[in-house]
């Protein structure tokens, strides 16, 4: 038996061999529909992307060029937009040279257009050889033409790259630089040097913010779950979901008191934390773990009343008590640290080119992580940031944020980015623990891990929003849908984690309230599932959560107006996100749950106990789906939750039914006669290769470059402003209409508040929960977006009067034209480097 199993392996490996090569030779016969598995990777390098001018087109001795910088190795694309000032004719015969050369005169790289061929503001993209060591070598893109050429490119009248300059031969013209966007294409020594640059400067970092969400979540388990016997790998991604759950709850209460955390209470309370952790391991090394309790902790969770058989005796061999922990390594514990490393890689790389997270939301979550690091509590205000008198918002994620704050001399942003990008690594390991706990299944939970890690376009996609809160409530969601299972159909000593469960849920709901909203009906659909038993054990969680959350209830309710807030329903919020469901190749995952929930159905027909699980998660998404589709069905609905916030968290359930059904249909097919198993060997090892290619490119370019609002050079003229501008500016940022009526940001001067502490004429969206302050914003940002001329000195009064010293206009831009600007008599250009410019206005009082 053991020769054959051998055997299987070596053809799930060979499978995987050769599904990896005809993935390298370009994939032939590949079928249209399905989108290619493997491409090169293309991000954006130099970013001109403004344009108010043509320089003369090049023809005959007139030539053109642009001079830049590369800043990443792998230069392959060069993008322009072409002008001409009448439509191609039929025989035009003009002919556009593009070279590029390096600056003692090598030729690199040559195309010739025809004229004829080319329109009016064509984006003309230019690939040329990839250039491998390209970051920090000099460039001169040469634009010529043949003597009877019409067609030129569109051009910018303010340098804007400063680390090139545009040049033309013959002629004048205002344009000091080209309109024009590089893009580099990530080899694997760039991306390896990423990643080792990365663990050396946020090594430390990253083992800090572990051991930080650890220790509670250890401390909870040693002291509370002695009597159950673990997997090791489970054992870790339970105390991850108990700390993260405990530390806003600790924050929350030590401040209720008065309370003020400094980071050296931080770093006493983590020592001193993790000192008891090792006392108690050690103590329970001494004292060891009744044989008894193991059996009677191994009891199939699926059927509480049945009695020991085989399954329970596997799961006694497999299992073991926390002082054994690290004596237990199971080859799935291996696939699971290489499916969180690789992750974690992925997740890194995909950010490679940020220095700000991307989106409105991370703004939001740097202002309040800023002040919570101020004022050593949660929060009451946002002084001394802003004039906000109350705080409706969930912070669980920022106790996390700020705690790290305070114990390290880390950069707001930089911590933000990481610690968004760490957390959700760790997704897939709760996810292991969920799994393995209903079902004590490791292949299971491997499966589980595995989707949720590499291939699901979920959690992943999170890093574009910079949506820190709500992927800290789905960190801690499956081992709360774990507990919640166990206790109303597992063995009767899971009666006992009642009250891990309830801390589990009101952590959830200070962390997130809409995720514990989705929470609370899987509860329901588990206790009707099992009959109604059970039912005083999950009162007494909800009892127990309802208490730690009680003082937040009368919080928000004296702030708040519920019963307005819960009824408000905002045009068009809640429609169902049909491009994440397109996106990726997660329809296609939609789709065999689809076809693997009827075999779960039958089999629960067939009276399997395993097959509840999967019925309950199906019954749980098609409920909540069901409550949130008013607006389809014509029933009410509410902007409190909606489908998008739904559709994004329904990839934890997702992956937990794909690997308990999975497991059970792979346990069947094993159990077939010769072949079927070493064609099923194959088919696995070929779709786990191709999975793990195709995902990985994918979390690696899954950055949508429309959320990326600060760029880097923004960083910098941030920090030029932090130093150099009066404590009392008033500054004038580029905005646009967010949500309902609420303005943000539309590039680095999102993040002027929380960075420099400085005042922003478009504040982080926080400033909606003042009234006056919400009018004053959005009838400024309302006037200023329907300005069209800024060159005109009435603007730079207006802006007197309004209070504006300086102006911020970031590398991404918006209706504040740099240009324009320059040009006003009573504005001052005071900064200008790379796209980012600060104006200050000396216009005089009206």
């Amino acid at each position: 038996m053991g020769n054959w199993r051998l055997g299987y392996w070596g053809i799930g490996i060979l499978a995987a061999a050769l599904a990896a090569a005809w993935v390298w030779f370009g994939e032939p016969l590949r079928p249209s529909a399905i989108p290619p598995i493997a491409a090169p990777i293309l991000a954006e390098d130099v970013n001109q992307h403004r344009l108010n001018a043509v320089p003369p087109a090049p023809a005959g001795e007139r030539v053109l060029e642009q001079t830049f910088t590369a800043q990443k190795d792998g230069l392959r694309e060069i993008e322009l937009i072409l002008a001409r000032r009448d439509e191609p004719a039929a025989g035009e015969t003009g002919r556009l040279t593009l070279k590029l050369f390096t600056p003692d005169g090598r030729l690199l790289a040559e195309q010739t257009l025809e004229t004829r061929n080319l329109r009016h503001n064509q984006t003309y993209v230019w690939q040329i050889p990839r250039q491998g060591d390209s970051a920090g070598q000099a460039y001169i893109l040469q634009i010529s033409g043949s003597p009877d050429n019409t067609v030129s490119v569109w051009g910018y009248d303010l340098d804007a790259v400063s680390s090139g300059e545009f040049s033309a031969s013959q002629g004048e013209t205002a344009v000091q630089d080209l309109r024009f966007i590089t893009r580099y294409q990530l080899g694997w020594s760039s991306a390896l040097g990423h990643l080792g640059q990365t663990a050396v400067r946020d090594g430390l970092f990253f083992l800090l913010a572990l051991a930080f969400l650890l220790m509670p979540g250890c401390l909870v388990l040693l002291l509370g779950l002695r009597w159950v016997p673990w997997d090791g790998a489970a054992w870790v991604g339970a105390a991850l979901a108990a700390g993260t759950a405990v530390w806003p709850i600790v924050w929350y209460l030590f401040s209720l008191i008065g309370g003020r955390w400094t980071g050296q209470m931080l770093w006493l309370a983590f020592l001193a934390g993790w000192a008891a952790v090792f006392v108690l391991v050690w103590r329970h090394k001494r004292g060891g773990m009744p044989r008894n309790n193991v059996a009677a902790s191994a009891q199939d969770h699926t059927a509480p009343s049945r009695p020991c058989d085989a399954n329970t005796q596997y799961a006694i061999r497999n299992t073991h008590h926390t002082s054994r922990i690290t004596h237990h390594a199971h080859w799935q514990h291996i696939a699971l640290l290489l499916i969180l490393l690789v992750g974690l890689g992925a997740r890194l790389l995909a950010v490679r080119d940020l220095n700000i997270p991307p989106w409105v939301d991370a703004s939001r979550h740097a202002l309040i992580t800023a002040v919570m690091t101020e004022n050593g509590r949660t929060l009451q205000n946002y002084a001394p940031y802003l004039d906000i008198d109350r705080f409706p918002y969930h912070f669980g994620f920022h106790t996390i944020s700020a705690s790290l704050m305070l114990m390290g001399n880390w950069r707001l942003e930089r911590l933000l980015l990481n610690l968004g990008q760490f957390l959700n690594a760790l997704v897939p390991l709760t996810l292991y623990t969920a799994v393995w706990l209903m079902t004590r299944r490791r292949n299971a939970a491997i499966i589980a891990a595995f989707l949720a890690a590499i291939p699901f376009f979920f959690p992943g996609y999170y890093a574009t929003w910079g949506r820190f809160t709500q992927l800290t409530g789905v960190l801690i969601l499956p081992v709360l849908l774990a507990f919640t299972w166990l206790l109303a159909r597992g063995a009767r000593h899971w009666r006992r984690v009642w009250w891990l469960a309830a801390l589990l849920a009101g952590g959830l709901f200070l962390v997130h309230l809409r995720v514990f909203v989705f929470f609370v009906p899987f509860a329901l659909v588990v206790w009707l599932m099992s009959w109604g038993r059970r039912g005083r054990y999950l009162l007494a969680t909800a009892v127990g959560a309802f208490l730690l959350i009680l003082p937040r209830l009368l919080y928000l309710q004296s702030i708040t107006e519920p019963v307005k807030a819960i009824s408000y329903n905002l045009p068009g919020y809640n429609q169902f996100p049909t491009g994440y469901y397109q996106a990726g190749w997660d329809r296609y995952f939609i789709w065999l749950a689809g076809l693997l929930l009827l075999w779960a159905t039958w089999q629960a027909l067939r009276k399997r106990p395993w097959a509840m699980l999967p019925l309950a998660l199906a019954a749980w998404t098609l409920f909540l789906l069901l409550m949130l589709s008013g607006d389809y069905l014509g029933l009410p609905s509410t902007s409190l939750v909606n489908l998008n916030s739904l559709y994004i968290t329904l990839f934890a359930p997702l992956a937990i039914f794909l690997g308990v059904v999975l497991d059970r249909l792979w346990r069947r097919l094993t159990g077939w006669k010769r072949p079927l198993p070493a064609i099923g060997w194959f088919a696995a090892g070929a779709a786990v290769a191709l999975l793990l290619i195709f995902g990985v490119r994918q979390q690696i370019s899954i950055l949508n470059p429309n959320t990326i609002l600060a760029r880097p050079p923004d960083l910098a003229g941030l920090a030029w402003l932090d130093e150099n501008l009066p404590p009392n500016a008033l500054i004038a940022v580029n905005s646009w209409l967010w949500l309902g009526a609420t303005y943000a940001g539309a590039d680095g001067g999102a993040w002027i508040v929380p960075l420099t502490r400085r005042q922003a004429a478009t504040p982080p969206a926080d400033y909606v929960y003042n009234r006056q302050m919400a009018a004053q914003v959005n009838q400024f940002n309302k006037a200023a977006e329907a300005i069209t001329d800024w060159s005109d000195p009435v603007t730079a009064v207006w802006l007197r009067d309004h209070g504006v010293t300086h102006i911020f206009v970031g590398a991404k831009g918006g209706f504040l034209d740099p240009a324009a600007l320059s040009r006003n008599p009573h504005l001052s250009m005071i900064y200008g480097q790379d796209g980012v410019f600060i104006f200050k206005v000396v216009a005089p009082d009206a």
